[in-house]
């Protein structure tokens, strides 16, 4: 097992691969296979973080946010990303919600350098799309970095398969999704400390802690609440989330939805959206 590790998508990226043969292969790769696949996939994560980074003022995502009822032409993996929070956001009842940057913004949890826009938030209804292109309805702010980060962690899961590599995991800051012949043992963190321990298994699993208090420590979703009719919780408590999924992407954006809900209504759920949810504290 070879395991490198690089600050990039504001986090810390792990890749981990081991030299067993994939799966119609009987060879194993050598180290040297290894490495290169493990760069491949860095460099994968590092594009589709210039695109969809909110905090890099030229990406794609920022292009959209400057020029809101222009068409923008953007790029296959920006516009795959789109396409996933759209429906996502029409598949949750608006529960998820990628449009609530000036609303982030204003409460200090995202830096203004856009300049305020006029609408805090919108609905999935507000992104439209058109063969490669994309534009915002209504002056708003869209910020991805969580269904980003997921989508970043799946594409290095696939450069590493299309090299070869037998298994291994991807972690980006919580974003994990493990593959092929590797098993990894994790400890899902509870509001009060470490609590229940999973074994990851060729599935993606995402945490987001819930509060409406900012901490430079452990940086918080907060749930904006104007566009959402489905809230059945205190948004108040503050709580751990932890979603498991086929993939990072869709474990990412599931803890989103289940923030808004009690846990037994989360776990049905996020259960028809196509995750299961793991911890709920």
């Amino acid at each position: 097992m070879i395991r490198r590790a690089k600050p990039l998508l504001g986090t810390l990226v792990e890749i981990a691969a081991e030299s067993l043969p994939h799966s119609g292969s009987e060879i194993p790769l050598e180290d040297k296979a290894l490495e290169a696949a493990m760069t491949a996939a860095f460099s994968r994560v590092t594009h589709i973080g210039r695109l969809l980074s909110f905090h890099q003022q030229d990406s794609e995502l920022n292009q959209l946010n400057r020029q809101p009822g222009t068409w923008i032409r953007v790029s296959q993996d920006s516009l795959r990303v789109l396409k996933l929070a759209k429906w996502l956001g029409k598949a949750s009842n608006n529960l998820f919600n990628c449009t609530v940057g000036g609303e982030m913004m204003s409460r200090g949890a995202l830096p203004a350098y856009l300049g305020m826009p006029l609408l805090l938030q919108g609905e999935w209804q507000d992104i439209e799309i058109k063969d490669n292109q994309v534009r915002l309805a209504r002056p708003l702010i869209l910020t991805l970095d969580g269904i980003a980060k997921g989508y970043a962690v799946d594409m290095a899961v696939s450069e590493l398969r299309r090299a070869g590599v037998g298994g291994g995991w991807v972690n980006a800051g919580g974003d994990l999704r493990v593959f092929g012949s590797a098993s990894l043992n994790v400890l899902c963190r509870g509001p009060k400390g470490l609590s229940q321990k999973i074994c990851v298994s060729n599935m993606a699993l995402a945490s987001s802690r819930v509060s409406q208090t900012l901490s430079h420590d452990y940086p918080a979703l907060l749930l904006p609440t104007g566009n959402v009719t489905d809230v059945n919780i205190d948004l108040e408590s503050e709580r751990i989330v932890s979603v498991s999924a086929p993939f990072a992407w869709r474990a990412d954006a599931l803890t989103k939805v289940a923030g808004y809900l009690s846990s037994d209504s989360a776990a049905d759920k996020i259960a028809h959206l196509g995750g299961r949810l793991v911890s709920f504290e």
